[in-house]
């Protein structure tokens, strides 16, 4: 069994790597990981976008219940 680490280098990488792939998997995959280390920003920038992904999913949920 394998242990998943990421190391974050700088919110400019976090930035790029969004925009690259986009905001459902960039979360999904920093989520998958065991463990993360790096700038205390990193994280906040992860948690910022974390709690925006999930307010999106939120609210399709409640426009869905509607249907």
């Amino acid at each position: 069994m394998g242990f998943n680490h990421c190391y974050l280098t700088s919110i400019k990488d976090l930035e790029r790597h969004l925009e690259n792939v986009g905001l459902e998997k960039f979360i999904k995959m920093y989520r998958s990981y065991d463990a993360l280390t790096g700038p205390s920003e990193c994280f906040r920038f992860i948690e910022e976008k974390i709690e925006e992904y999930e307010k999106v999913i939120s609210d399709i949920d409640i426009r869905n219940v509607g249907l």
